[in-house]
């Protein structure tokens, strides 16, 4: 008997073990990158990936010579493997004692504009949870969290994915603004309608990807307005330097442009017409037991957007002719 639950233990190792690297295969991108983080060699991590296959009998990772992605099945078993390494890992650390301290792997995706705040305060974070390993890609748009190993994204607005759990974390507040040089040579836009004739910054959250339209609110509420883009940045802290240069108008998150604003760097237009606030939110898979890491990132995001936004200028250039004085003040500082 006893030999025969050796046999069992064994067993159950093995292919926890291989779920194990499975589940890094998928988050590093590599067989490689998966074996120097478990201290294995490549051909190993391969030959328990395949094994595993032949065990269940799919195929979970569709491999080329260039690049790999999971199929349908290996879709299905990354979330069952990441529930149950989980609740593996969520009980140890229970039953250890260390339930309150924060350890493991944590992936997040921050959008560059919901990320303003966070970013300059993420050694906080590493110093509050010294035992966790961080791993931080800008820019994402919180899709495909678990094909691409990603545990959280912060972004803007809600995703139309309901396989995924969201918390409201913060408030994502646009300002449209132009530097005094800008308007001075090209006039104040007076209404929605006059951007059509106006040099417009756009910013697009993923690299060479779609660019996100300007908003406005309107008769019918907030509204986007498609407007032509011969200037277009995924960067969005080269948009704003864009828009300080003179090079067009540009609508980004008030966090950004607060100093420049007040510094009369930057002079918001439109702002009769400002779109209504976005909710900036924690997207994350949805799980039987939420890792204390997790927890702990999420909770802390929302604390830090709660207490470090920046509050609204309290007198916006709404008047259409506001802006001559800063205009006038430029022209004499240049």
């Amino acid at each position: 008997m006893d030999r025969i639950e050796t046999i069992v233990e064994v067993m159950v190792d093995r292919v926890l073990h291989a779920m194990t690297v499975f589940t890094h295969v998928v988050r590093l991108g590599s067989f490689t990158a998966a074996a120097e983080s478990l201290g294995i060699t490549a051909p190993s991590a391969s030959t328990l990936v395949r094994q595993l296959e032949a065990r269940l009998g799919v195929m979970l990772l569709q491999r080329s010579t260039r690049s790999m992605s999971l199929t349908d099945e290996g879709k299905q078993y990354l979330d069952h493997c990441l529930n149950i390494l989980c609740e593996i890992r969520e009980m140890e650390e229970h039953l250890s004692g260390a339930s309150r301290v924060v350890r493991g792997r944590l992936s997040v995706e921050i959008d560059h504009e919901a990320g303003v705040d966070l970013l300059s305060s993420f050694a906080d974070f590493r110093r509050l949870h010294p035992e966790l390993e961080l791993r931080i890609e800008l820019g994402g748009a919180g899709e495909r969290l678990i094909e691409h190993g990603v545990d959280c994204a912060v972004v803007i607005g809600h995703l139309p994915d309901s396989s995924l759990q969201c918390r409201r974390v913060g408030t994502y507040r646009a300002v449209t603004v132009a530097s005094p040089a800008y308007l001075q040579q090209n006039g104040v836009p007076r209404d929605i309608g006059a951007l059509h004739t106006h040099e417009f910054v756009h910013h697009a959250p993923k690299p060479f990807g779609a660019a996100r339209q300007p908003r406005f609110e309107g008769a019918a509420g907030t509204q986007p307005l498609k407007l032509r883009e011969r200037t277009l940045a995924s960067d969005v802290h080269l948009v704003v330097d864009y828009a300080v240069r003179g090079l067009g108008i540009a609508q980004v998150g008030l966090p950004l442009v607060a100093e420049k604003i007040e510094a009369g760097d930057l002079i918001e237009v439109l702002a009769d017409v400002r779109p209504a606030p976005l909710p900036i939110v924690a997207v994350y898979p949805q799980r039987r037991h939420m890792p204390m890491s997790l927890r702990a990132f999420v909770e802390w995001v929302a604390h830090r957007l709660e207490c470090g936004a920046p509050a609204r200028p309290a007198q916006p250039y709404a008047d259409p002719n506001a802006w001559k004085a800063a205009a006038a003040e430029y022209t004499l500082n240049a």
